[in-house]
């Protein structure tokens, strides 16, 4: 998401006037490139995040604050130590960049007023959080040294420096006409990049609205009259739009085809890219929560928990490789047998000292041609096979069982992996971490973490009579299972690959069709098939679920279900889960 100069010139002015005089009480870093403060006005309290990550920089405003890591980075520690209590005095833009300072005071020693800065640039890759005093750098979360960046140095101990600033005149302050005259006549590509050179504050993405909305084709390479007089009133208006009061002002949001947001404007749309569509907000702080929303959960750790399940994974299915070959091997344990029977049935034909033979197979009559040892007896070499036999049988067996142990592996470590698709909170996906230590797939730490609570499986109200209940990873599932499902109650789960355990509860004789089939579908999106159609879903009363002696988490075994077919509608989906809640 690249979020433009005026669009942080709309956001400075909302957060001037909801955050100026707040007092910070409670600070926490999520992850490496987020982190918030949790502040006390004088009716109420909410949180400021602000994320520096590359893909999706931005300051919103929530009622909620995100889960916290058990142990807070040291970045972190050193704002606690400098920040909380502090009082956030002025928030400003710098010009019309990609940069928003917050100024904090405090009370230092002998009662003297100290300030300090929090610069948080949001300029995509590029994108930071600086901690500075009086100018300098205290420490930020991104450092750049002299080698990557001998200009800007980002480093504790050196002067801030700003990003250089952007030549060209102000969009919202100086006149449309002069905008538009800096404009050449005729360019060799299209008008945009002209329109964004010759200003500050807007980039592509505006420079295309604005020409759209002078009804100036995006692929023109030159200017009318007409078209000149059009773009400056369009101009013109986006001036008024925005310095407007903010009752008076809406926000547009473009969503991408993969359901990702990649801007935001502080202005109705002209123009909606191929692919893309538009969503409008009342306030700047809207339109931020919902593009965060859109965001895919991203926690710490998960990226690191998914590489080592995928790389048991793989072990796992090259052991499977490995033992398939050697239960193939092991199959000759029959035809051992069969050759000691034959032969212990033909002693009597056969020459002490021949080196092979040929016998009547006793099962069949056909001839079999065996090799003998000439310095065994025909009886000895009867009971070489059998021993031969004997051998490969018990290795059949072993193998067929470390099979059976290794593809059960792959399934459950598949299904910590869909887990992860649908972890949302820390402390899902520090259940699933402990649950990959008690698998042995990662080590046991030797200092234990004090705990930090169980997670909650989804819990949708559907009607007055109904709920269901979703688990989000197998200790979920168990719990859903066997904790909250009682007799009569209908399980549900996709059919033989990894998903989640889906529990209808019901105060009906029978459930409700709508409630069923709503069912039905979050089973089938909570599993590996989700992205498919016509997927199968199982469904089976409660009573009918078993766990086996021994069985790993999540591991069920059940009898007399139903099949339904689902192809889930993601909207529905969407929906449904729009009015869950903790159980």
């Amino acid at each position: 998401m690249n979020l433009e100069g005026i669009t942080l010139y709309a956001l400075t002015e909302y957060l001037k006037q909801e955050i100026t005089g707040s007092r910070i009480y409670k600070i926490g870093m999520p992850s490496g490139r987020s982190l918030y403060f949790s502040l006390k006005r004088e009716y109420d309290t909410l949180h400021l995040i602000i994320d520096v990550n590359a893909a999706a920089p931005s300051i919103r405003l929530a009622d909620k604050a995100p889960d916290n890591p058990p142990e807070p980075p040291a970045f972190c520690m050193l704002l606690r130590k400098h920040l909380e209590e502090g009082i956030i005095t002025q928030v400003r833009q710098y010009g019309l960049d990609r940069v928003i300072e917050l100024e904090i005071s405090l009370l230092g020693r002998n009662s003297q007023i100290i300030t300090k800065q929090v610069i948080v640039e949001l300029a995509g890759k590029n994108s930071n959080l600086v901690f500075a005093e009086n100018g300098k750098i205290l420490d930020s979360i991104k450092h750049v040294s002299p080698v990557m960046n001998s200009v800007r140095v980002i480093q504790p101990g050196y002067d801030y420096n700003p990003p250089p600033p952007q030549a060209g005149l102000d969009i919202l302050t100086a006149s449309a006409e002069a905008i538009v005259a800096a404009i050449p006549d005729e360019v060799t590509s299209s008008l945009w990049k002209p329109l964004v050179k010759e200003t500050t504050g807007i980039g592509k993405a505006s420079a295309l609205q604005l020409l759209c909305a002078a009804k100036i084709p995006l692929n023109a390479t030159y200017l009318t009259p007409m078209d000149r007089n059009r773009l400056a009133s369009v101009i013109g208006a986006l001036q008024k739009i925005v310095s407007e009061e903010r009752a008076a002002r809406s926000f547009t949001a473009i969503i991408a085809a993969d359901n990702q947001c990649q801007t935001i404007f502080p202005y109705p749309a002209a123009y909606v890219p191929e692919g893309c569509r538009s969503e409008t907000f009342p306030g700047i702080n809207e339109a931020l929560g919902y593009a965060a929303r859109l965001q895919p959960a991203k926690l710490p750790e998960q990226d690191q928990l998914r590489k080592a399940v995928q790389s048991e994974i793989r072990k796992t299915e090259k052991k499977i490789g490995a033992l398939t070959q050697d239960l193939a091997l092991s199959n000759d344990a029959d035809a051992c047998r069969i050759i000691a029977d034959s032969l212990m049935a033909a002693l009597y034909q056969i020459q002490k000292g021949a080196v092979s033979c040929t016998v009547s197979n006793i099962y069949d009559g056909t001839p079999l041609q065996v090799t003998l040892s000439p310095v065994l007896t025909p009886a000895e070499n009867a009971q070489k096979y059998y021993k031969k036999y004997n051998k490969l049988k018990r290795a059949q067996e072993e193998v067929a069982h470390q099979l059976a142990e290794a593809t059960d592996m792959k399934t459950y470590l598949e299904s910590i992996e869909e887990s992860l698709h649908f972890a949302t909170t820390r402390q899902e996906t520090e259940e699933i971490k402990e649950e990959l230590q008690h698998a042995g797939v990662l080590p046991v730490p030797r200092r234990k973490m004090r705990p930090s609570g169980k997670s909650s499986p989804l819990h949708i109200v559907f009607s007055e009579s109904t709920e269901i209940y979703i688990g989000k990873n197998n200790r979920q599932n168990d719990e859903v299972t066997f904790k909250t499902g009682t007799g009569n109650d209908l399980w549900l789960h996709v059919q033989k690959i990894p998903g989640s355990h889906v529990l209808l509860k019901t105060s009906l004789p029978e459930p409700e069709p709508e409630a069923l089939d709503a069912a039905v579908q979050l089973a089938a999106w909570f599993s590996k098939a989700r992205g498919g159609s016509q997927i199968p879903v199982d469904c089976v009363p409660r009573r009918f679920v078993k766990k086996p002696s021994g069985a790993k988490p999540g591991f069920v075994i059940f009898t007399n279900q139903k099949t339904f077919y689902a192809t889930p509608d993601e909207e529905y989906i969407n929906n449904l889960l729009q009015n869950c809640s903790a159980k």
